[in-house]
């Protein structure tokens, strides 16, 4: 048998062959006939990621619907799919809202587990929290454990924000009771409410309103961060805090956070209720920034607290002590104190060894 016979005959065969393969076969049997019977990968195609041995049970944990300022434990479980011993490097999670259990530097075993125990500190402004554990291991890529729960107040604002982008300057809110159950909008917008359809001195209380809000003529520097809504369900949701989206209130704001080297990573202080004359224990925590140098601490005295004062008539604030956490940050423990009762709604002054800033906080304060 000649060449050219042979060569016909070969692909003769490797013709049938590919009417008895199946379809997504038959490209790879046409290759290996045109070469010979040797395979070819295509140049310049991707080598396909090799699988991670370790695996995250569950990967996420949603927690549903959360109360604010609740904590909510959680667990996961770190698998070891592969044939070697894994050690966990680190585990580090990107929130101070987040505790985890001590994994760094355990052993999984070849087809082993270990559990890994995660919290989430649910802030008490409303909207979806996630908190992300990232994990580090010696023979294996990082792994990810998130948590994530919606924070939901009895009294529910749709949207959850006031949208004041691209030079919006007024629009509205609509607020709704959980539960159906009829309630009174106090105050809006630190003013009497402004509500559309619905007049307080003819019409019963709703469970549902509509609120115009206005920021005309607000000066950029003093655009607020937060617009906030008060209501008579004193109990359980005595405020409800709106974030205000504007180009003023993003990267713009609080210029001399640069400087100092710290920030209050929620820009809230919800001090919750208490009475008047009586002081009531809160927690601030503040947050090293300085991500010109990818978070290098450039002034160690950053946290040192030289004072912390309240910036709203009838209310006094007073640091009472503070307490470092692993990661570059500071928890300050806080006495509010108001000399009346009623809505307060403001800013905070602290002042560090670095630089002074301004914290918006809410408190509610009943007579006895």
């Amino acid at each position: 048998m000649n060449r050219a016979t042979a060569s016909a005959t070969a692909t003769t065969v490797a013709a049938a062959l590919l009417l008895l393969l199946p379809i997504a076969s038959r490209a790879t049997a046409a290759a290996q006939a045109a070469t010979g019977g040797r395979a070819s990968a295509p140049q310049g195609a991707p080598q396909q990621a090799q699988a991670s041995p370790i695996a995250i049970a569950p990967p996420v944990v949603d927690l549903g619907a959360v109360e604010p300022g609740s904590t909510h434990p959680a667990k996961f479980t770190i698998i070891n799919g592969g044939t070697t011993e894994i050690t966990v490097l680190a585990a580090t999670p990107n929130c101070k809202c987040t505790a985890i259990s001590d994994v760094a530097g355990k052993k999984i075993a070849p087809g082993g587990t270990l559990e890994l125990s995660a919290s989430l500190a649910a802030p008490r402004a409303p909207g979806v929290k996630e908190a992300v554990v990232f994990l580090t291991f010696d023979k294996a890529p990082p792994a990810q454990a998130k948590i994530k729960g919606d924070v939901r107040l009895k009294v529910i604002a749709e949207p959850a924000y006031v949208d004041a982008l691209k030079e919006v300057t007024s629009g509205t809110v609509k607020v709704r009771s959980a539960d159906g159950k009829p309630f009174t909008v106090t105050r809006a917008g630190g003013k009497d409410p402004v509500f559309v359809g619905f007049d307080p001195r003819k019409d019963q209380p709703r469970a549902e309103y509509t609120l115009a809000w206005s920021l005309v003529g607000v000066p950029c520097e003093q655009m607020p961060i937060w617009w906030f809504v008060w209501t008579d369900r004193v109990a359980e949701c005595p405020v409800i805090p709106l974030r205000v989206r504007d180009e003023c209130t993003g990267s713009k704001h609080d210029m001399a956070r640069m400087q100092r080297f710290w920030i209050v990573k929620e820009q809230l202080l919800v001090a919750g209720t208490g009475h008047n004359g009586s002081p009531t224990t809160v927690e601030l925590e503040l947050e090293h920034y300085n991500p010109a140098k990818k978070g290098a601490v450039e002034r160690p005295d950053w946290s040192e607290v030289k004072s912390v004062r309240s910036l709203v008539d009838g209310v006094t604030v007073k640091l009472v002590s503070q307490r470092t956490v692993p990661g570059d940050a500071a928890v300050l423990k806080l006495e509010v104190v108001a000399d009346r009762g009623g809505a307060f709604e403001g800013e905070l002054e602290v002042e560090t060894a670095t630089g002074r800033g301004r914290v918006p906080f809410t408190f509610f304060a009943t007579t006895w």
